[in-house]
C-alpha cells in the first residue's frame, strides 16, 4: 500500500454516524479523483471516543513503514485534542509519511476562513425542511408488500396539489399513454409502486425548493429541467440495460444534483461565485465548489439524502454520479446516471453527442448499444419539447 485514508465519527447517533462516515468517504474520493491519487484502503475508526483510537494506533504500528501518504478530511478526525494530534503528526513525520488534511486550508491558505465557511453552511442546512409527511407515509406504505393500490391512492389523494402534479407527470410525453389517466389509483395500477414513488418524490421536492431562495446567478429553471431530463434519460437507459439498473433509478437520478440547489439557497453568497465561473468541466466545477463553499454538491447532497432517510441507492447516485466506478453497491445505477447526465448536458447545450472510448466502455457495462442511444435521444427530444416551461410542468 502507498496511500491510505483514515475516517472517524464521534457521534453515538446511528444516522449521524452514517452521515459523517459517508461524507468523509465522498470527500476523500472526490479529492483523490481530482488529484489523480489512488487510495489503497480507507480505515474506519471503530471507536467513537475522542480519547481511544485503536484503528489509528494500529495504522501507526503496522502500516506506516509501508505507506507514503495518509489522508484525513480534518485534523479533528485524528482527535479534537490538539496535543494528541500534534503527537500523531510528529510520529508520521518521523516515519516519513505525508499527512494530507483536506481542510488544512483554502487556496489562499486561510485555514480559519475555510473551516468557518463549512461551519456556517452546516448550521444553515439544519433549516432544510424534512420531507412532507404524505411522502414519508407513502414511501413507508410502498415498502409493505400488502399495501393495495386503493390504500396508497387514498393517502396521495388527500393532497390535491400533489395529485394534480402526479397526474400531469403521468400523462406526459414520456409515458405516452393513448388514453388520459384521470385518477391516482389508475396511475398506480398501470405504473406500479416504484414509478409512482419516483413521481411523488420528484414533484414534492421540486415544490420544497423554490426559485425565491436561490441566488440570482443560479439558473433555477435550467437546473430543474436538467434534473428531470436526466431522470427520464436514466429511466430509458434502465429500460434498455436489461434489468441491470434498479427500478428506483428515476427518483435517484432526479435528485442527483440536489446538493447544487441546497448550496444555492443555503450558502448563496459563496455559491454565486461558483455560478459566475465561465464554462467549467465537471471536475473543475467540483473544485470551485470546494474552494468557495468548503464542500461540493455531491458531498452535501449525500448528507441531506441520509437526513431524509432515502434508500441507499439514492445516496450512492448523489455521491458518485461523477465517479461511478467508486460506487461499491450501485455501480450500474451510478453509470446510468453518469451517462444520462452526459447525454442531457449535450442536448441542453445543443452540442452533438460524441461516443468516445469512455462512453463505449459504459455502454458495454450497461449492455446498451449505440442504436439504443439513438432511440433514447429521439425520445428525450420529444420529452424536452413537452416541458419548456418547467413551472407549468410541475404546477
Amino acid at each position: 500500500m502507498e496511500t491510505i485514508a483514515y475516517i472517524c465519527s464521534y457521534s453515538d447517533n446511528d444516522l449521524q454516524y452514517k452521515n459523517d462516515i459517508s461524507s468523509q468517504e465522498a470527500k476523500i474520493s472526490n479529492f483523490c479523483k481530482l488529484h489523480d491519487l489512488n487510495v489503497d484502503e480507507i480505515f474506519v475508526e471503530t471507536s467513537i471516543r475522542e480519547d481511544f483510537k485503536p484503528v489509528l494506533l494500529e495504522i501507526l504500528s503496522k502500516y506506516c513503514m509501508s505507506i507514503n501518504k495518509i489522508i484525513v478530511t480534518d485534523y479533528d478526525v485524528i482527535s479534537p485534542n490538539v496535543d494528541f494530534t500534534d503527537w500523531i503528526k510528529d510520529e508520521l513525520k518521523r516515519m516519513k509519511v505525508e499527512l494530507i488534511c483536506l481542510n488544512e486550508g483554502s487556496s489562499n491558505g486561510d485555514v480559519s476562513s475555510s473551516s468557518q465557511t463549512i461551519s456556517n453552511l452546516k448550521e444553515n442546512i439544519k433549516n432544510i425542511p424534512s420531507l412532507p409527511e404524505i411522502i414519508t407515509k407513502s414511501i413507508e406504505l410502498m415498502q409493505d408488500k400488502n399495501t393495495s393500490a386503493a390504500t396508497l391512492s387514498k393517502i396521495i389523494s388527500n393532497d390535491v396539489g400533489l395529485t394534480a402534479r402526479v397526474l400531469k407527470l403521468v400523462n406526459s410525453a414520456y409515458y405516452g399513454f393513448p388514453k388520459q389517466i384521470s385518477t391516482i389509483q389508475q396511475a398506480i395500477t398501470i405504473l406500479g409502486f416504484t414509478t409512482i414513488k419516483g413521481i411523488i418524490l420528484s414533484a414534492s421536492i421540486y415544490k420544497m425548493f423554490s426559485s425565491e431562495g436561490a441566488g440570482s446567478e443560479f439558473n433555477y429553471k435550467r437546473f430543474w429541467k436538467h434534473s428531470l431530463l436526466v431522470a427520464f434519460a436514466s429511466k430509458l437507459i434502465g429500460k434498455y440495460s436489461k434489468d441491470l439498473v434498479s427500478s428506483d433509478i428515476f427518483s435517484a437520478a432526479f435528485l442527483h444534483d440536489i446538493g447544487k440547489i441546497i448550496l444555492a439557497q443555503y450558502d448563496r453568497d459563496n455559491y454565486t461565485n461558483v455560478c459566475m465561473q465561465d464554462e467549467l468541466n465537471e471536475f473543475d466545477y467540483l473544485k470551485e465548489e470546494e474552494k468557495y463553499c468548503g464542500i461540493n454538491h455531491c458531498e452535501l447532497g449525500n448528507i441531506v439524502a441520509y437526513s431524509w432517510n432515502l434508500p441507499e441507492v439514492f445516496c450512492d447516485v448523489i455521491t458518485y454520479h461523477h465517479y461511478p466506478d467508486k460506487s461499491v453497491n450501485f455501480k450500474n445505477e451510478c453509470l446510468a446516471v453518469y451517462l444520462a447526465n452526459y447525454i442531457t448536458s449535450n442536448i441542453m447545450s445543443n452540442n452533438s453527442l460524441t461516443i468516445d472510448k469512455i462512453m463505449l466502455d459504459i455502454l458495454e457495462k450497461l449492455n446498451i448499444s449505440v442504436d439504443n442511444i439513438s432511440v433514447i435521444l429521439d425520445k428525450l427530444d420529444e420529452i424536452l419539447a413537452s416541458f419548456n416551461n418547467i413551472d407549468e410542468f410541475f404546477s
